[in-house]
C-alpha cells in the first residue's frame, strides 16, 4: 500500500514499542534479574503477566504515574509467578526507562519525515519526564509530546487521543491531517479506529514468538507494515 505524504502535515507515533524496543529494554533487565533472584518461571511469562498487570494499574483511580505503573505492575507479576522482588529492583526497573534503546531504524525514519516537512508528535503511556530521558534516543527530532501524566490517563482511552489533536490544532494541523504510526493494535490502531484517525500498525512482533509486552487485538489498521523502513518506502509525494 502506497501512502501519500501530501496527504498529512503531522506523523505521530506511539512511542515505546514502536521507536523505542520496550521488549528488548525490558528484557535486559528482567533475565538477569530472573537468574540473580532464582525467579521459578520464565521471562516470557513474567513479561505477558506485566504487560496484563501494566494495562490494570493504568486503569487504577487514582491515577498512578508511570514509574508507579511500572513497579506496581512488575510487583503484581512476579508474586502471580511464585517469585519476590524487592523495592531496590522495582526502583531500578522503573529507572531502567532511560536505557531502553531504539529501534535500528527509528532515526532514519523520523529524518526522512522531517525531511518532507512533517511535523512529528508523540502520544505515550509514560510520563513526560522519562519521554525527556529517550527523546535523545530519537535525535531529538520530537515536535509536539503528549503523555499520559499531561492528561491524567493511559491509552487506549479516548481522551489521550482528544488531547493530542488539541495539541495539534494549536499548530494549525487538523485532525484529519495527521497520520498515527503505532505497533500496537490494542491501544492505538482500536481507539484511532473508534475515532477516525488514521492509524498505521507496524507489526514489530512479526516473526517473533508471543506478544513480548503487548495486549493482543485483532483490530484492522489503515495499514499495516513489519518495520518503519517497509513504511518510508511505502510514503510518496
Amino acid at each position: 500500500m502506497e501512502i501519500c505524504l501530501k496527504d498529512y502535515d503531522a506523523v505521530t507515533f506511539d512511542c515505546y514499542g514502536t521507536l523505542i524496543d520496550w521488549d528488548t529494554g525490558i528484557a535486559n533487565f528482567l533475565g538477569p534479574w530472573a537468574v540473580n533472584s532464582d525467579f521459578p518461571d520464565t521471562v516470557a511469562n513474567l513479561m505477558a503477566t506485566f504487560a496484563e498487570r501494566q494495562y490494570e494499574n493504568q486503569r487504577a483511580r487514582p491515577f498512578k504515574n508511570y514509574r508507579q505503573v511500572l513497579e506496581d505492575a512488575l510487583a503484581e507479576a512476579v508474586d502471580a509467578l511464585g517469585g519476590r522482588i524487592d523495592a531496590e529492583d522495582l526502583s531500578a526497573f522503573s529507572q531502567a526507562v532511560a536505557n531502553w534503546p531504539a529501534f535500528v531504524d527509528t532515526v532514519d525514519a523520523l529524518r526522512h519525515l522531517k525531511r518532507h516537512g512533517l511535523h512529528l508528535g508523540i502520544l505515550s503511556n509514560v510520563d513526560a519526564d522519562l519521554f525527556e530521558l529517550s527523546h535523545p534516543f530519537l535525535g531529538g527530532l520530537i515536535d509536539t509530546a503528549v503523555t499520559a501524566d499531561m492528561v491524567q490517563a493511559y491509552k487506549p482511552a479516548l481522551v489521550m487521543f482528544e488531547a493530542l489533536f488539541a495539541a495539534l490544532d494549536k499548530k494549525n494541523i487538523e485532525q484529519d491531517r495527521i497520520l498515527h504510526v503505532a505497533q500496537s493494535r490494542f491501544h492505538d490502531v482500536a481507539p484511532g479506529n473508534r475515532i477516525g484517525l488514521n492509524t498505521v500498525w507496524i507489526d514489530r512482533r512479526h516473526g517473533r514468538p508471543g506478544n513480548g509486552v503487548t495486549i493482543h487485538d485483532d483490530s484492522t489498521p489503515f495499514a499495516r507494515f513489519n518495520n518503519l523502513e517497509a513504511f518510508c518506502a511505502a510514503l510518496n509525494d
